[in-house]
C-alpha cells in the first residue's frame, strides 16, 4: 500500500516524530465523564492536488535575524560574505505552491523554478532561479513530515513541510548546513492556504 493510500485510510498513527500503522480501524471517540471527546486528526500529507499558501509573517521567524545569529561567531572578515550568501539563497517567500501527483511532488516559492522530485526518494537535478546553479534534490516522507533536501557543493538545505488543520496551514522548517558555517541556519515559516486548483 502506498503512503498516499495509508494517509487516506487514517491508519497512520503519528507521535513524537515517528509513525506506526494501526492494527485495526481508527479508534472510536473517547468517552470521558459522560461526554464524548474526539481525538484530533494528526497532521497528514495531502493525497493529491494543487495547493497555494500565503506567508503569515507575524507567525513566522525573521530570516535575517536567524542568519545574523548563525554567522555571529564568524570572523569580521568572513561574516559579511556568509551573510550575503545566506540572504541571497534564503529570501523570505510570500507564497508557496505545492503540486502533489501520484508519483512526484512539485514545490515553488514565489516565481521561482519549481522543485519537482519523485516520491520514491530518487535525487534529481534542479536549477535554482536565484543563483542559476544546479543542485541535487530529493524528497522523503518521514512520519508526518515531508522532507525535501537540496544539496549544493557547499552545503545542504532541508525543507521540512508539515500540513496541519486539514491542510489549511503549512509549517515549513528550513535547516541549512555547511562545513563553512559555525552552526546550522534554522527558521520556521507559517503559511495559510489560499486556494486549490
Amino acid at each position: 500500500m502506498t503512503w498516499q493510500a495509508l494517509c487516506a485510510t487514517g491508519l497512520i498513527v503519528v507521535g513524537a516524530g515517528s509513525a506506526s500503522v494501526r492494527a485495526q480501524a481508527p479508534a472510536s471517540p473517547v468517552v470521558a465523564a459522560g461526554s464524548i471527546a474526539v481525538e484530533p486528526a494528526p497532521p497528514r500529507m495531502p493525497v493529491a492536488g494543487s495547493f497555494s499558501y500565503t506567508l503569515l509573517p507575524d507567525s513566522s521567524d525573521n530570516i535575517d535575524t536567524a542568519i545574523d545569529e548563525t554567522v555571529g561567531p564568524m570572523s569580521f572578515i568572513i561574516r559579511p560574505i556568509a551573510r550575503g550568501r545566506l540572504r541571497r539563497t534564503n529570501p523570505t517567500p510570500q507564497r508557496v505552491h505545492i503540486d502533489v501527483w501520484q508519483d512526484s511532488l512539485g514545490v515553488a516559492f514565489d516565481d521561482g523554478n519549481p522543485v519537482i522530485t519523485p516520491l520514491d526518494g530518487q535525487p534529481v537535478p534542479w536549477v535554482n532561479s536565484l543563483t542559476h546553479e544546479t543542485y541535487q534534490a530529493h524528497v522523503v516522507l518521514i512520519a508526518d513530515t515531508l522532507r525535501q533536501t537540496i544539496a549544493a557543493p557547499d552545503g545542504t538545505r532541508e525543507n521540512a513541510y508539515l500540513f496541519v488543520s486539514g491542510g489549511e496551514r503549512l509549517h515549513l522548517r528550513v535547516t541549512v548546513t555547511s562545513h563553512r558555517l559555525p552552526k546550522p541556519l534554522v527558521y520556521m515559516l507559517i503559511f495559510r492556504r489560499t486556494g486549490a486548483a
